[in-house]
């Protein structure tokens, strides 16, 4: 007979239970497990809506497929590349870069996104510590997703230019455009319309039959001026490939012009200017003299003391006509160099000093230039120390005259005169003036100021020739047309368009239709500039009966900025050897804080932002001003959901780094350790049955 007998368990040889016992997990793993559970519990959730026949089971089991979440992932990274790499597409959709990657298309996918990596990850993967980095890789996409949402929906981008020593506390959107108006009876106050609904890059006008129908609220109106109550504005048309092309309409004498023009000849033996076109509202343009014997000056509805000046008489080759109206003081002197003149019943002296041809730099002014006196003028008030100024009296710009000052020896230009109790008018008779004159009435006259100082008054009829001499030479002169010069809008070819947004906007007329009672004008084009109302375009002014002249700025969306920006300095560094490649624009910049009224100085330039609450500050760009005064252009945008763009991206790459070289090592590991362990239970188990049972 045979039967087994069983050994006593001492503890050296393991039980059963412990033969089957898996190995001690990592520390890793348990923590791992532990944090796993929350999502667990949420994936089992799912798990039971998904078993549910209704709608509900329908649209998890819809989002619960990984490849609908690699089709989400291939359309929206194909969406990022058609709008970063073909911006003719955007133009044919009309919206610019920012528009494009925050339209309700990219919202959509990035939810439809997020939602299947959430619904599969908490389904079909468990966190554990061998799919962590699975893990870390959709959490890293949604994030990133996030950080775009918050990018794009709320980013502001914009530019601000600071001339040197200037104070500015605004800046002007990249894209979002407005309309600013000014109103000549409120000097100082400005109203902004923003346009969000205007398009980008498709005309709009009545001649396509899309005209734009956005009106200016009343209350804008009224608040920027009571005179403008009953004046109504309208924004009708839009032409984004254009530029204004200048025309003329003729007109009889006596009719108003918003931009008066006059052609005239002059003619002699053997000699014709063969018909020029003078415009009164340019100054540059007003004004004939090169290639002739003469000048001749177009004047629209001079002032009745432009008037007065231009037909005095005076012997000598230039003079200056000086009055002081608060003592009832008028006098024509003929000018002699370095003579100490007392005006009598005055508080003042002069010294003419010497002619200069003076270029003007002023806006609007650009490329027109006078001849000029330069007059040391001293006012003495009872017994304090003379006042001493220098007057620069320009003869054709007579308004533009300006005074220079001398602050501890250095001259200091007064744009807008230190004085203006004194008048001081050049007038220049070295050689023939000619002075076409249109008065309010209507009328037309001929001034003609010889060599000398001489005047004559001649009227004269559109196509009749006037008789006079130049020099003992026999000339005519004569007015060819009245016209008033409109601009329209010309289309630029479409060959020659380019689809960037930043190659539009400088190419963009706004139309604009004003109606005051009876009155109304649906012919203005306003063309685009970009720095508001402080741009380098003359506001379009429109004269409306009764009310004064408004004028008009097509822009972007003014902001405010965070502080009082001030540019204390700015400079450009070339390359070595040469001054044509810039490598750096550095600018140096007080912030003032406009509630604390605490200032910092921050130093900007290439790829050295400042930051101020929530607000970057980097260098876009540097130039100068023509009469040499530099300037900074400043870049400014928030970054709103940039850092969890940034985190998204690292966790990203650190997912798939971990799921590529430390998941397979952990694998490697955890397999030796299994092996080792299984080894060590096959021993045990073969010594427990070697030592447990007893054969008799």
């Amino acid at each position: 007979m045979t039967r087994t007998i069983e050994a006593p368990n001492t503890g050296a040889v393991p039980s059963a239970t412990e033969l089957k016992a898996a190995p001690p997990l990592w520390l890793a793993e348990r923590i791992m497990l532990r944090i796993g559970r929350g999502p667990a519990a949420a994936g089992r959730f799912l798990d039971r809506l998904a078993a549910y026949n209704g709608p509900i089971g329908a649209l998890v089991r819809f989002f619960s497929s990984v490849k609908l979440g690699l089709v989400w992932l291939f359309l929206t990274t194909a969406y990022i590349a058609v709008g970063s790499g073909l911006p003719s597409v955007r133009s044919y959709f009309d919206v610019s870069t920012m528009g494009f990657f925050n339209a309700p298309p990219m919202v959509i996918l990035m939810v439809l996104l997020a939602t299947t990596l959430i619904v599969v990850t908490l389904r079909r993967i468990p966190l554990t510590l061998y799919k962590l980095g699975v893990w870390t890789v959709h959490t890293g996409i949604i994030t990133l997703l996030v950080g775009l949402f918050f990018y794009f929906g709320l980013k502001k981008e914009g530019m601000v230019r600071i001339f040197l020593h200037q104070t500015v506390r605004h800046y002007y959107d990249n894209s979002e455009r407005a309309l600013f108006m000014k109103v000549s009876s409120a000097p100082g106050k400005s109203a902004m319309l923003p346009l969000p609904s205007l398009p980008l890059f498709r005309e709009r006008s009545a001649k396509n039959h899309h005209p734009l129908k956005i009106a200016a609220p009343a209350k804008m109106m009224t608040d920027l001026s009571p005179a403008l109550s009953s004046v109504h504005v309208r924004v009708v048309g839009y032409y984004p490939y254009t530029h204004l092309e200048a025309m003329a309409v003729e007109r009889q004498p006596g009719q108003p012009a918003r931009k008066p023009a006059l052609e005239f000849n002059l003619s002699a033996t053997g000699m014709a200017s063969g018909g020029q076109w003078l415009l009164a509202k340019t100054p540059r343009l007003r004004v004939a003299d090169s290639g002739l014997p003469c000048g001749i000056e177009y004047l629209y509805h001079p002032s009745a003391r432009r008037l007065r000046d231009i037909t005095t008489s005076f012997k000598g080759n230039n003079a200056l006509i000086v009055s002081v109206p608060a003592d009832h003081f008028r006098q024509v002197l003929v000018i002699k160099p370095n003579e100490k003149i007392t005006l009598r019943g005055t508080p003042y002296t002069i010294i003419p000093r010497r002619e200069i041809n003076m270029p003007l730099l002023s806006k609007g002014y650009q490329g027109a230039s006078s001849q000029a006196y330069m007059i040391d003028v001293y006012r003495t008030d009872g017994g304090k120390k003379p006042f001493h100024f220098q007057r620069v009296a320009l003869f054709r710009y007579p308004t533009k005259t300006v005074d220079f000052v001398f602050n501890h020896g250095k001259r200091q230009l007064i744009p807008d005169k230190i004085d203006h109790q004194i008048h001081i008018r050049y007038e220049d008779a070295r050689k023939y003036q000619f002075w076409i004159v249109e008065h309010q009435s209507g009328k037309l006259t001929v001034v003609q100021r010889a060599a000398g100082g001489a005047v004559t008054q001649y009227p004269i009829a559109i196509g009749h020739p006037v008789a006079t001499a130049v020099a003992g030479i026999p000339f005519s002169i004569s007015v060819q047309e009245l016209a008033n010069v409109v601009y329209r809008p010309e289309l630029i070819p479409v060959a020659q368009r380019r689809p960037q947004l930043e190659q539009t906007m400088g190419h963009c007329v706004l139309q604009l239709a004003l109606s005051h009672g009876k009155w109304t004008d649906n012919q203005i084009f306003v063309p685009f500039q970009q720095f508001g109302l402080h741009g380098d375009l003359a506001p379009t002014a429109v004269k409306v009966p009764g009310t004064g002249k408004v004028s008009f700025v097509f822009s972007t969306l003014r902001w405010k900025l965070p502080a009082a920006l001030t540019l204390l300095s700015c400079k450009e560094l070339f390359y070595p050897g040469g001054n044509s490649f810039p490598r750096d624009f550095i600018s140096k910049v007080r912030f003032a804080n406009l509630q604390t009224h605490q200032s910092t100085v921050a130093v900007i330039h290439l790829n050295h932002p400042e930051t101020l609450d929530g607000q970057h500050f980097f260098q876009a760009r540097f130039g100068k001003q023509a009469n040499g005064t530099p300037f900074t252009v400043l870049g400014v945008g928030n970054t709103n959901g940039l850092y969890p763009m940034i985190v998204g991206v690292i966790m990203i790459i650190f997912g798939i780094g971990y799921a590529f070289y430390i998941k397979p090592v952990l694998i490697n590991i955890k397999k030796q350790q299994l092996a080792r362990f299984a080894a060590a239970q096959k021993q045990a188990g073969a010594s427990a049955s070697g030592g447990n049972v007893a054969t008799t």
